[in-house]
């Protein structure tokens, strides 16, 4: 049977009506569904929403509990869908951030330049701090992230910064407002700079100016020239014209080394611009004509991660002294039943199968920083303890971003304190939001038992080869049926 549904709003009319008809819809086809009656298998209802923030706030909205005992909502827009597909998370994708692999002594740093405030530019950026952690900030904490957002006006970006505020005030940002002759520029740092370690690899630059101002285009020549950064521009204006227009206007040098990609409903002109050797690194995406794959295949590659996790074990005294790690592994290719069931967990809440989602966007770039590209993943590799050791700091990095996103906040030393007196209070202030594991992976202490925190991370990081080699069989069995 197959569980999918997609009901999409209608792209016609006012974004908030046309999502309210979809979720009635919803509420409807739940109500005539019993997961009891089809082995306890939910229904999976994909939501594709016109308003990004309302797609974001139901990634970790608690269901009724007949709803979730019935269903599985997954809340996304066509934005959302459009984002991982260029950044890479689907792996067989062509475009994505870090073209050169990005390994532990690199100095190479991703920069992701946006031009206008849409649910596009907004996707794209969310998916940019879901997704680029790489092994090298471990090593030089200087070497983040950056995404750099250009808008006309320093208020376009309000609504982002308050939505993603707990993510944003623990981020090194600046504030700049470019005119004719001068720049004005602000920088914040994280909340707790100097109290504790930087844990966050991502920057923000948000920039009121335009792609003509000659101060911000000698910065998109000078960056496309740096040999330190993988810069990526895009063109992300509701107004397509004005995407198709600032993109023809880039300088030479910026068109030469440096993927552009142009948000528009219809790619004609570009690709026929394309043609001439100076746009070919143009790459149109958003058309309207292109059907992309929804999140059933993210799905099946987070049933992938769930479980790896639910595999994981404490080792007793003598494995350990037999020279195992602290944490037994999964070894072993599960069967789709068992992948389900496990899936079917009623414990596993819309937030926590989103956060096995979002862990599977990373498999790509982990397994490339590794120097193993999509097409080796029939192999089974083994993994050294030295890139266990460091991947293991960049889950929890990629970690601690997915936690600020979906609204968690670290802990105060007040809090923190009081859990180290009393472990209980962890759980307590989990409950209203407050992470005590939200700092850096060097200053991690115990969980609710005891143990160190960081073995799950240690322990998912081996199990990478196996999900890598999982995601292969399961695209060879699916061209196979094709």
């Amino acid at each position: 049977m197959d569980l999918d549904v997609i009901i999409k709003a209608e792209r016609e009319g006012l974004p908030s009506e046309a999502d309210r008809e979809a979720l009635v819809k919803m509420q409807d086809l739940a109500k005539g569904y019993r997961a009891a009656e089809h082995d306890g298998n939910r229904k999976r209802i994909h939501h594709v929403l016109r308003n990004q923030q309302v797609a974001d706030v139901l990634k970790r909205l608690p269901l009724s509990d007949d709803m979730a005992e019935n269903v599985e909502l997954y809340a996304y827009t066509e934005e959302d869908l459009w984002a991982m597909e260029m950044l890479g998370v689907r792996p067989e994708s062509e475009t994505y951030l870090d073209r050169e692999a990005i390994r532990m002594d690199s100095r190479k740093t991703v920069h992701l330049v946006l031009f206008g405030v849409s649910n596009q530019s907004e996707s794209l950026a969310v998916h940019t701090a879901l997704t680029a952690h790489y092994p090298n900030y471990c090593r030089d904490n200087s070497l983040r992230t950056r995404i750099t957002w250009v808008s006309d006006s320093q208020e376009d970006f309000h609504r982002f910064q308050q939505h993603y505020c707990n993510l944003l005030e623990n981020s090194y940002r600046r504030i700049v407002t470019v005119n004719r002759e001068d720049v004005e520029c602000k920088t914040l740092e994280p909340k707790y700079k100097g109290q504790r370690d930087d844990f966050v690899d991502v920057e923000w630059e948000f920039v009121e100016g335009g792609s003509d101002d000659s101060i911000l285009t000698y910065k998109l020549k000078k960056w496309a020239n740096e040999q330190g950064q993988l810069l990526t521009i895009a063109f992300c204006y509701e107004d397509d014209e004005r995407n198709v227009g600032d993109v023809l206007a880039l300088p030479a040098e910026v068109h030469k080394h440096t993927p552009v990609w142009v948000r528009v409903k219809d790619e004609t002109t570009l690709n026929f611009v394309k043609q001439s050797g100076q746009y070919s690194k143009i790459i149109p995406f958003g058309m309207e004509n292109v059907e992309l794959p929804d999140m059933s295949l993210f799905i099946r590659m987070a049933q992938g991660v769930n479980y790896a996790y639910s595999q994981m074990r404490e080792t007793t005294e003598e494995e350990q002294r037999q020279g195992l790690p602290e944490m037994a592994v999964a070894t072993e290719i599960p069967s789709e039943e068992e992948l389900q069931r496990l899936w079917n967990n009623k414990k596993l809440n819309t937030a926590k199968r989103w956060s096995n989602i979002y862990n599977a966007f990373t498999l790509r770039s982990k397994m490339h920083s590794l120097g193993h590209p999509v097409s080796e993943w029939g192999t089974l590799f083994s993994i050294s303890e030295k890139e266990v050791e460091a991947l293991s700091e960049v889950e929890h990095n990629r970690w601690s971003v997915e936690e600020l996103i979906l609204g968690y906040m670290p802990t105060t030393e007040e809090e923190h304190l009081a859990i180290q007196k009393d472990i209980k209070k962890r759980d307590e202030l989990k409950a209203a939001f407050k992470h005590d594991d939200l700092r850096s992976y060097q200053e991690l202490g115990a969980d609710s038992t005891g143990l160190s925190v960081v073995r799950y991370d240690m322990g998912l990081i081996r199990t990478l080869p196996l999900l890598a080699y999982m995601y292969h069989q399961m695209k060879e069995n699916n061209d196979e049926h094709a």
